[in-house]
């Protein structure tokens, strides 16, 4: 029995009206007796709307009049409505304001004009008073029929029994997570059985009665304000809502010394209450009475659940299926293990049958309907349900889900492997860098479609970096061999999960091909970008293609567009705004709005190089007193060796280096004669020079800093400036240190300088630095290490690109040669 008449509070809504049980009964009567009165028995009723408390009454007035909901996703699009009444065959729809435009078209679409649409927007509700009890559904009647979310191909309704649901709850109620006074925050919509159970159906069974606070935007300013308005006291959400608040907190206390302190304090202690009174201010933004977390519907990370756990907020993970109500499983106290999803609920049975997880009990589904050949393929001979997952038991009974059979990546050498671990793996290890990956198997080995995130300048190279490093430790199985990226983010359903089947199809650009160019502004400043772009990279350029991702804008492009537009425009912009306006539409846009006049310049880079303004520099001999020092220091702990240094002049020159460690710029500075290094000057990162002791040293040693995101140019005028003064650069002409021992690709920035400004260029190597302290090192290692002065490389009569090959070619050999 549901919905007894009380003056218990039933529902909050979003605006704050506080609806009772009684009044919740008598609302239920109203829709049954007058909007629904010509709803038929056993009949299928579409419900597509936002959660809304009419969308709950609704439920169980259909319910009352015998028939059956079937609960569809609001976003659904006409052709999706479509599919879902051509497989279910409605009678009715209830639909709102926001959903009755889609049904209406799927409708017109399938000239269909028998079935009764219901708005519920076009009602006034009353309450019916009046003491029958409302009509529930016979145990072996189908209660409601919910679609399967689709990650793997076409959607299939799950019946569900009204003997599925109640085994559902009684099984629930076994294990005591919710009491009776206990309030839930409902954010996630009823069309999935998750929320349609933990925040609807169970609360208002008549042994439970809960309150139920409806929230209508996904959005944290919400979910905080219903929070801190109410007495909510249980949450239920996908794991993904609860990572938006643990990444804010966490990023918090970690920036307190204090704050980091109190935490490793709570978690030796170990102790709710204590970490309720220390993180007081942490409860009070989920409003103060924040019990316990419900998660489901995707794996949680471990250390998030231990995070909060820690901080005194209960987190529970719960394991099960849309076909089974959804709950089977659950890591709830006292069966509370983290990295484990617990023990099977006490009317649950579970067996591994060729490593799949199977089980029995009495809220597995019926069926799929109309589809009986699918409905065989789940369940085994003798009746167990196969879930689809593939999972181990430890010997006192708790469960550990390996991933999704259906997932898993098999490779012709018999490993199989979980997507989903490497995916997490990089986001985590990516610094917020990778919005999204999905990693698949193509050709028997692993590829990946990866989206940046937003607004990060030269993020290509980050990415290539990130994926380097990845694969530096992971095993030859498991490292991602091709990668492409793009700018639209994954297909998933709406509750987050991705859609793996589509992902060798964007890969392949079916689904992420360039978009039409129609509707291109007709503004002067779009067509003059546009030209100059396609000039630029040679090709035709959308009006909404990503420069760097789609376009292939490298740095130095970008920096020849940003001088472009400066002196055509009078308009200054850097890296990192130019991130922000990242295709032609934003770009032509922002400009229109902030140019004043236009001049077209064709300067380009040789210009920039050529033109660099002069400021005077001041030798330090910062790095003259530091030499003997860390001659010592290299001498004794690397045994550093170094040949060659006569072969360097004392005539402006461009050095280069591979570069393997932190400590190859002290060591390669060894070979340097006093007076070179006195005159040299080096290319750093500024990244690297944050630091108070850090900032010191760069005044103090020759430093150029430069940040890649923001003002490439600043940097190439710098070093320009620098060599017209008759002084030497260093630079690493990788960018960053190697991720594997071997010369990576070489940018071609001190090539164009050297060409433009017709000064030498002299390579010099380094050996060994990468074994005492590569980049995955924490602790320097007393490796030998050994420093070559080797050939120098005229650039007359060569290209940029001969220039870099030959540079590139010389340390190519120099590593072979130390093998």
């Amino acid at each position: 029995m549901f919905l007894n008449k009380s003056d218990k509070l039933a529902i909050v809504e979003p605006n704050g009206n506080k609806i009772n049980y009684t009044q919740m009964v008598g609302y239920v009567k109203y829709m049954s007796n007058n909007v629904f009165k010509d709803v038929k028995e056993s009949k299928h009723i579409l419900i597509i709307s936002e959660n809304r408390k009419e969308w709950v009454f609704s439920f169980f007035a259909i319910w009352d009049r015998k028939a059956i909901p079937v609960a569809l996703d609001a976003m659904s699009n006409d052709k999706e409505i479509m599919y879902f009444i051509n497989d279910c065959n409605p009678d009715a729809v209830v639909v709102s304001n926001g959903t009755k435009d889609m049904v209406n078209k799927a409708l017109n679409n399938l000239n269909l004009s028998d079935i009764k649409v219901y708005n519920l927007d076009d009602y006034t509700l009353s309450i019916v008073e009046d003491e029958r009890v409302l009509n529930t559904p016979e145990m072996d009647d189908v209660a409601v029929m919910i679609y399967t979310s689709g990650t793997t191909g076409n959607a299939k309704g799950i019946m569900l029994t009204y003997a599925n649901i109640i085994g559902e709850i009684k099984a629930l109620n076994s294990i005591d997570v919710v009491e009776p006074s206990d309030q839930m925050l409902s954010i996630l919509p009823y069309h999935h059985i998750l929320p349609l159970m933990a925040t609807c159906l169970y609360e208002y069974y008549y042994e439970n009665m809960n309150s139920v606070v409806i929230v209508d935007k996904l959005n944290s300013q919400e979910i905080l304000k219903a929070l801190a308005d109410n007495n909510v006291t249980i949450f239920v959400a996908v794991p993904r809502v609860y990572k938006l608040f643990y990444k804010t907190i966490k990023d918090k206390i970690n920036s307190s010394m204090i704050a980091r302190f109190m935490f490793f304090i709570a978690k030796k202690v170990n102790n709710k209450k204590f970490s309720k009174i220390v993180f007081k201010k942490v409860h009070d933004i989920f409003g103060g009475h924040m019990r316990t977390f419900i998660a489901g519907g995707a794996r949680s990370d471990t250390e998030m659940i231990e995070f909060f756990e820690i901080l005194g907020i209960n987190y529970y993970e719960g394991y099960g299926l849309s076909e089974t109500a959804p709950v089977v499983a659950g890591s709830v106290r006292p069966n509370f293990r983290i990295g484990t999803v617990g023990k099977p609920l006490p009317s649950v049975d579970i067996r591994i049958i060729d490593g799949e997880l199977c089980l029995k009990g009495p809220m597995v589904m019926k069926g799929y309907y109309n589809k009986p050949e699918k409905t065989k393929e789940v369940f085994t001979e003798d009746g167990w349900f196969r879930t689809g997952d593939l999972a181990s038991i430890s010997d006192d009974g708790f469960i550990t889900i390996i991933g999704r059979a259906n997932a898993m990546i098999v490779l012709s050498n018999g490993k199989n492997i979980d997507p989903e671990k490497i995916e997490n793996k990089i986001i985590e290890m990516s610094d917020e860098k990778i919005a999204e990956i999905g990693v698949f198997g193509k050709n028997d080995k692993l590829s990946a479609v990866i989206v940046p995130a937003k607004h990060i300048a030269n993020i290509t190279t980050y990415v290539r970096d990130i994926i380097q490093i990845y694969n530096k430790n992971a095993h030859n199985y498991e490292k991602i061999l091709e990668y492409k990226l793009v700018e639209e983010e994954l297909p998933k359903t709406r509750v987050g999960k991705l859609r793996r089947f589509m992902l060798p199809e964007i890969f392949g650009g079916k689904s992420n091909e360039k978009k039409e160019m129609i509707n291109e502004p007709d503004t002067m400043e779009y067509k003059v970008l546009k030209g100059y772009i396609g000039k630029l990279k040679n090709t035709e350029v959308g009006p909404d293609e990503n420069f760097e991702i789609e376009i292939g804008l490298d740095s130095l492009d970008q920096m020849e567009l940003l001088s472009f537009i400066e002196n055509s425009f009078g308009v200054k912009m850097d890296e990192q705004l130019l991130s922000k306006y990242h295709n032609l539409r934003l770009l032509s846009k922002y400009i229109s709005e902030l140019s004043t006049s236009f001049n077209e310049s064709t300067i380009d880079l040789s210009d920039i190089i050529k033109n660099a303004p002069f400021k005077k520099l001041k030798d330090s001999v910062g790095p003259l007193i530091a030499k003997p020092v860390l001659w010592l220091l290299f001498k004794i702990y690397f045994r550093m060796s170094i040949r060659g240094s006569e072969k360097i002049k004392d005539v402006p020159t461009i050095f280069i280096a591979n570069h393997e460690s932190f400590v190859d710029a002290p060591g390669i500075i060894q070979a340097l004669p006093n007076a070179i290094l006195k005159k040299t000057y080096f290319y750093a990162l500024e990244k690297y020079f944050n630091s108070p002791i850090m900032k010191a040293i760069s005044n103090h040693a020759n430093i150029i800093k430069v940040n890649i995101d923001k003002d490439i140019k600043d940097s190439v005028e710098q070093m320009s400036n620098v060599l017209k003064q008759n002084k030497n650069i260093f630079i690493f002409p990788e960018g960053s240190r190697t991720k594997d021992g071997n010369v990576a690709e070489f940018k071609k920035i001190f090539a164009i300088i050297a060409k433009e400004l017709n000064v030498n260029i002299q390579c010099i190597g380094i050996n060994g630095a990468y074994e005492a302290f590569s980049r995955f090192s924490k602790f320097p290692k007393p490796k030998k290490i050994s420093v070559d002065v080797l050939d120098s490389v005229s650039v007359e009569n060569k290209t940029y690109d001969e220039i870099v090959d030959e540079c590139r070619q010389i340390f190519i050999n120099y590593k072979k040669g130390k093998k």
